[in-house]
């Protein structure tokens, strides 16, 4: 009892004194408290990824991540029913996979909805990983190796996916793909939030989006992802928003 106390005590003095832009996304991914059920079939996708995730990863499983926080794979949920409404199968192409659980989860609910169709990753796991700076002022070295890659493809070999992946950054990565003409149903954007990056993933991911496609924002509250939200936001179909991912149908 006491030490829950004091942890919540101490996560509200930091929140005080974090800057102004970052205290929002701490409240509610840090300090709010989420009842949220998912249907048996969703969980159980859930459940079998993190049980995969954390037989590779060990306790690092969730790194960089927060995929499989049930508020967070609810929205993933409601994304997957809103585009895979016909009976094709749905192309998903994601950029910044990390350690794979958003694309084990996303490929998951497909499959399960039999709407499963190629799945394409775009993530350059740099040697010795990348920096980034967090919207709580911290800079932080990001440890998304080869290892990292390594392990990732052992998740979705455990988990019988066959995702294609273009180990490239995502502005290259992008151009590569409108070269060869081509394109997805479903584009998750989860590289760097950081500088110009943002607008440029957004950009070139329009050109490789079909028609009525659907596109996900990850981390929508950093700073330099703002924009592009209050852009979707205006001339966009929402879909689902989360503190963490948003999704809307661009037509």
């Amino acid at each position: 009892m006491y030490r829950r106390l004091w942890a919540v005590i101490h996560k509200r003095r930091l929140l005080s004194s974090l800057p102004l832009s970052a205290r929002e996304l701490y409240r509610l991914g840090m300090l709010t408290e989420y009842n949220v059920a998912l249907l048996e079939r969703d969980e159980r996708v859930r459940t079998t990824v993190q049980a995969a995730a954390a037989a590779i990863y060990g306790n690092s499983w969730n790194y960089n991540s927060d995929a499989l926080r049930p508020e967070i794979a609810e929205g993933f949920v409601r994304t997957i029913d809103a585009v895979a409404q016909t009976n094709q199968p749905v192309q998903y192409l994601e950029i910044g996979s990390c350690q794979g659980l958003s694309m084990s989860l996303i490929a998951g609910l497909l499959h399960d909805r039999s709407a499963l169709g190629s799945l394409v990753s775009i993530d350059p796991y740099f040697e010795t990983g990348y920096f980034q700076t967090n919207p709580y002022g911290m800079a932080q070295q990001m440890a998304v190796t080869k290892n990292t890659k390594a392990c990732a493809m052992r998740l979705y070999a455990q988990l019988g996916l066959r995702v294609e992946i273009i180990e490239r950054t995502s502005r290259d990565g992008l151009i590569e793909l409108i070269r060869n003409a081509r394109t997805f149903d479903l584009v998750y954007i989860d590289g760097s939030h950081e500088q110009l990056w943002p607008a440029i993933d957004f950009g070139l991911c329009n050109a490789v989006l079909r028609s009525n496609g659907v596109l996900i924002l990850d981390d929508h509250m950093w700073p330099d992802v703002q924009p592009i939200k209050h852009l979707c936001n205006k001339h966009a179909v929402k879909i689902q928003e989360t503190w963490k991912t948003a999704s809307y149908r661009l037509l």
